[in-house]
């Protein structure tokens, strides 16, 4: 990510995930606010992006029923031994 004022949108996709994650810079972080200032596609991208990665922080805190984890594992057990069986 340069920074300039001139950012793309190609560039502000491949930067999203490490903006979101804090991982980028100062510079990066201010050319993809001033570019979404300009270019609202890239603005909801972001705010979808970082909706969506809010809702999953959330999700991963509410235990999942007992019946739904029996189901899911053996769900799993069922396509590992297909798997295995194909091998």
């Amino acid at each position: 990510m340069t920074g300039s004022k001139t950012t793309g949108c190609k560039e502000i996709l491949a930067g999203i995930s490490a903006y979101l994650d804090g991982e980028l810079g100062t510079a990066a972080c201010d050319a993809i606010e001033r570019h979404c200032q300009d270019c609202p596609p890239c603005a909801r991208v972001v705010e979808g992006l970082r909706e969506t990665v809010g809702l999953c922080r959330q999700a991963g805190l509410v235990p999942l029923p007992e019946a739904v984890r029996h189901r899911a594992r053996d769900r799993i057990r069922l396509l590992l031994d297909q798997d295995q069986s194909k091998a």
